[in-house]
């Protein structure tokens, strides 16, 4: 545990992803805040107490636990710290249905990601590395009911301090991150890390939506908006402190056209599917990581289509992918 700021913490926790340890900030304060919470895991639960205890807190004493999205190691410590507490929970509204009932999220992705995996042409004995991706949910996450949504614009009094509420969406559909313009201070979880680009993964519909998210397109447009911001410091959900994220986003957007470029080219030489795609730019990928390769292509795909620069043959099972005439 560190004092990042006057009276914000900073409470790493392990995880068993290849991402690593994951933070959580105390806001000390009225009202005494947690904003994430990590692994519904024992080694990150120890790490969690230990680290309030540090700070002189008990897990009774929380009185608000934001949850910033619905990924398991942000949220999968929700349900304890809440009924330990009683504090209120709070989420994006995108977020409150799905963390409500995790299990029937899963049913309904691992469904819906099947007729995914089938559409980038995925070998169908490979299809079940989706039951795998979403299985291991209700194993690292406890369904926790929130009691008050956070939405862009709302204000939010949390650890003496007055915040204001940004829905970033991208790295995940219901991703909110909190600004305190007096302190240029953003409290952005995964929405931007120093070390690692952070996924936009691909998403069943929002409820009522008749198609997928675009994350990729939802992201850069996110990170545009976080560009305009004049933050002087951003507290992360995974790594290091970052205090330039404007070099850092112009690295970022090199990289994204290089991909874009890379992609473009591949499809001009003939059309190809996603999966063919990424067996070429990821010719090692795990198969565990073959949901996270698959979303990184077809997020690039998007924003070419939307470029005018490739075009998608939807007729066409699985989809197939080629340069725009």
């Amino acid at each position: 545990m560190i004092e990042v700021c006057p009276g914000i913490y900073q409470i790493t926790m392990p995880t068993s992803f290849a991402v690593g340890d994951v933070h959580a900030y105390l806001l000390r304060g009225e009202p005494l805040t947690l904003v994430d919470t990590g692994l519904h895991y024992p080694p990150s639960q120890r790490a969690l107490a230990a680290g309030l205890a540090e700070a002189g807190v008990a897990p009774s004493d929380l009185e608000q636990i934001v949850v910033t999205h619905s990924h398991l190691d942000h949220m999968g410590q929700a349900r304890w710290l809440q009924e330990a507490s009683g504090a209120t929970v709070l989420a994006h509204p995108i977020a409150c249905a799905k963390v409500a009932n995790l299990p029937a999220f899963v049913n309904d992705a691992i469904a819906w990601a099947g007729g995914l995996m089938a559409a980038v042409g995925l070998p169908e004995d490979q299809h079940t590395v989706v039951n795998t991706f979403y299985g291991i949910i209700p194993q690292m996450a406890q369904n926790v009911t929130v009691e008050r949504c956070l939405d862009e614009g709302d204000v939010l009094e949390a650890g003496g301090r007055r915040w204001q509420v940004h829905f970033y969406p991208g790295h995940a559909g219901d991703l909110i991150a909190l600004w305190q313009p007096e302190e240029c201070l953003l409290l952005g979880n995964d929405h931007l890390l120093a070390k690692i680009s952070s996924n936009a993964l691909l998403e069943p519909p929002r409820p009522g939506a008749p198609d997928r998210r675009r994350p990729l397109i939802e992201y850069w447009h996110s990170l545009d908006r976080l560009d305009a911001l004049p933050a002087a410091t951003i507290l992360p959900g995974h790594g290091p402190i970052i205090d330039d994220h404007h070099s850092l986003l112009a690295e970022r957007r090199e990289r994204r056209d290089h991909r874009l470029d890379r992609i473009a080219s591949l499809v001009a030489e003939a059309p190809r599917t996603a999966w063919q795609i990424a067996e070429v730019l990821f010719p090692r990928l795990h198969r565990s990581d073959y949901f996270l390769g698959i979303s990184e292509v077809v997020g690039h795909l998007d924003m070419l289509i939307a470029g005018g620069r490739v075009r998608e043959w939807a007729d066409e099972q699985p989809l197939l992918y080629g340069a725009k005439r």
